[in-house]
């Protein structure tokens, strides 16, 4: 009985184990742009995004670091981020809020933006 206990004590404990490795790499976005916007006029795709800290009335955008294929916006966690999606075609935008995300970023073609925790 005692062997079978342990057995289950050592296959529980690698279960959690395995499940804290899974959750620790995984980081779900706390937002992402839309790949296309719609409205009665047409279909937009994504061509652009803008950051800030705060409401994008206040007009503080934050500047990126550029790596590669990506730009990358690394976040302090007193900043109350504002991820602004831009579309080819309109004028329309869409405003995000990311608090709670501590990095941002835009890569590919077509693009992708996400803000992480």
């Amino acid at each position: 009985m005692l062997s079978n206990n342990k057995k289950i004590a050592t296959l529980f404990t690698s279960l959690l184990l395995s499940l804290l490795s899974i959750n620790c790499h995984a980081q779900p976005p706390v937002v992402s742009c839309p790949a296309t916007f719609s409205d009665e006029h047409g279909t937009y795709r994504l061509i652009n995004v803008r950051l800030f800290d705060g409401p994008i009335c206040n007009k503080v955008e934050l500047v990126p670091e550029f790596k590669k294929e990506k730009v990358i916006w690394i976040l302090d966690t007193r900043m109350d981020p504002s991820l602004v999606c831009l579309y080819n075609g309109t004028s329309h935008y869409i405003v995000l809020d990311a608090k709670g995300a501590t990095s941002c970023e835009k890569k590919g073609v077509p693009v992708q933006a996400e803000c992480m925790q």
